[in-house]
């Protein structure tokens, strides 16, 4: 292994992680649509509520681990740099911003960073509150 095929195999993670990305995106839309639609429903019973929660929850969950995946994917590849750097000649300038800027090996991990927990947090909130929320006349 060497320093390219680390970099290819970046970009295929990353790659991979973005088409996963945009498929999560649209249930997130998706979400806020039922969510919408429930708020303004004067009819709404307690299994579509439920219902819809899972949805929007689990939809939370796939990106928590879309995102888990990426990240755990680039501190992987930060640790082959790292790996290549003290048994080779060296490696790129490009690959030691790599090491620097992640955690080289760090285990697989669901919690998220500050901003990204914010984000699923606020997109839960809004969509939870319109499926249990009751709009006001």
């Amino acid at each position: 292994m060497n320093e390219y095929d680390l970099w290819t195999y970046a970009q295929t993670a990353n790659s991979t992680g973005a088409l996963y990305g945009i498929g999560l995106a649209i249930f997130i839309g998706l979400g806020f649509w039922i969510s919408g639609t429930m708020y303004n429903s004067a009819d709404k019973n307690i299994i579509g509520k439920i219902t819809a929660s899972v949805f929007v929850l689990t939809v939370a969950t796939f990106y928590l681990f879309n995102n888990a995946l990426v990240e755990w994917n680039i501190n992987q590849v930060a640790a082959g740099l790292s790996y290549l750097k003290e048994t080779t000649e060296g490696i790129s300038p490009g690959g030691q911003v790599i090491i620097d800027a992640n955690d080289p090996g760090a285990p697989f991990s669901l919690i998220p960073n500050a901003v990204a927990g914010l984000f699923i947090a606020s997109v839960l909130v809004m969509q939870l509150s319109g499926i249990w929320m009751t709009k006001k006349s």
